[in-house]
């Protein structure tokens, strides 16, 4: 039987408030429309992304049903305070004593509330299990809005590299030999601690984990390595994932100086990672007129402040689509390789409703957002 492809993936990066979440959902949108089987993904911890959608979404796959998806499009919204406890459930569905012993490991705990990263390395393990299991062609990533978004798509080769190979059995050694040792001596006492060797890594770990952890740590670690290839082998692919031939970068911006700048200092990370955006999506950039002001602007009894009112709506959509041209030029010089495509200013207050009118304007640019990835040398 012949494999499914791997799916292409879509990473959409950009500065708070341009609009990056509900551009993600409309993309997804506007692939599973296209006939595209079609999962979005969230790594915001401020899950916007069921506010967009205008529909619940968990830490598992759900399939979500807006107008001309059909049955195309899911999505994936982890929550930070259970996405490691999801991940870790499937991790160990082998080993439900080691599952246990994890979650009581006072270590475990303190990793999986404080550790930076952690959210984003879960969330992108999850995606991956999620795309092994499910034929999905696209999967859409909305990152947080920041400008260390770009930053977690190295998290998964990196730890893949840690944990590969013996690293975690030997530290499982290495920390069994602490406890072992701080058992001897007496966990009360500092210098105990440092009786069970004199390498310079084993007093790190020492210092690290305190008298009162050790023996957590060795806990931590010998259960890991029970799980060890499964772990690095989820990793691995969620690397390949991010980083591998099928992927993309889609930068979302708005007609604002800060969103230029955003947009350009991503752009200049993702240069350093030997890729390039495939496309900039600018949001609220194409402000036509409102057929609902052209109408009154030609009715009859149109009041003196009505007036007032629709030529103050009609300067400020000039001014809108002044910066957005100015933006447009400044970016194209800026990054010549990607193309941009601008988007209106929807008029509507339900968040589904604006998800599924971008969805309509985004459907003659699925080509450029999916083609062949720009790389850079």
């Amino acid at each position: 039987m012949t494999p499914a492809p791997e799916p292409l993936v879509v990473v959409c990066a950009g500065g708070g408030g341009v609009g990056k979440t509900t551009t993600s959902a409309a993309l997804a949108l506007a692939l599973a429309r296209a006939g595209r089987s079609t999962l979005i993904v969230t790594i915001d911890p401020a899950r916007r992304l069921a506010g967009a959608m205008g529909v619940p979404i968990t830490d598992e796959v759900t399939r979500v049903s807006l107008d001309g998806a059909g049955d195309r499009l899911s999505a994936l919204m982890p929550d930070p305070r259970r996405s490691l406890g999801t991940f870790v459930d499937g991790l160990f569905e082998d080993e439900p004593a080691a599952r246990a012993r994890l979650l009581g490991n006072r270590l475990y705990r303190g990793l999986s509330d404080a550790a930076a990263g952690v959210h984003e390395l879960v969330a992108m393990n999850l995606v991956a299990r999620a795309s092994s299991r499910g034929a999905f062609e696209v999967v859409v990533i909305d990152t947080a809005p920041s400008r260390h978004a770009i930053d977690f798509v190295t998290y998964p080769s990196r730890l893949a590299a840690l944990l590969g190979g013996r690293t975690v059995a030997w530290l499982a050694g290495l920390a069994e030999r602490a406890a072992h040792a701080g058992t001897a001596e007496g966990a009360s006492a500092p210098r105990g601690l440092f009786a069970w060797g004199t390498g310079h890594v084993e007093r790190v770990v020492a210092r690290v984990t305190g008298p009162n952890l050790v023996p957590d740590t060795a806990s931590l670690f010998a259960e890991l390595a029970l799980v060890r290839e499964r772990f690095v082998a989820l990793t691995r692919r969620a690397s390949e994932l991010l980083l591998g031939p099928r992927s993309s970068y889609a930068l979302v911006a708005a007609p604002t100086a800060a969103a230029r700048d955003d947009v350009v200092y991503l752009a200049g990370r993702l240069h350093k990672l030997g890729r390039a955006p495939r496309v900039v999506v600018m949001n609220r950039s194409e402000s036509r007129p409102a057929p609902w002001a052209r109408a009154l602007r030609g009715g009859r009894g149109v009041t003196a402040p009505m007036a007032e009112a629709l030529e103050l709506l009609e300067e400020e959509r000039a001014s809108r689509s002044s910066a957005a041209d100015a933006l447009t030029a400044d970016l194209g010089a800026r990054l010549p390789d990607a193309p941009i495509v601008r988007l209106p200013f929807v008029e509507a207050i339900a968040p589904d409703r604006i998800v599924a009118a971008l969805a309509d304007e985004l459907a003659t640019h699925l080509d450029a957002l999916l083609a062949a990835p720009a790389r850079r040398g």
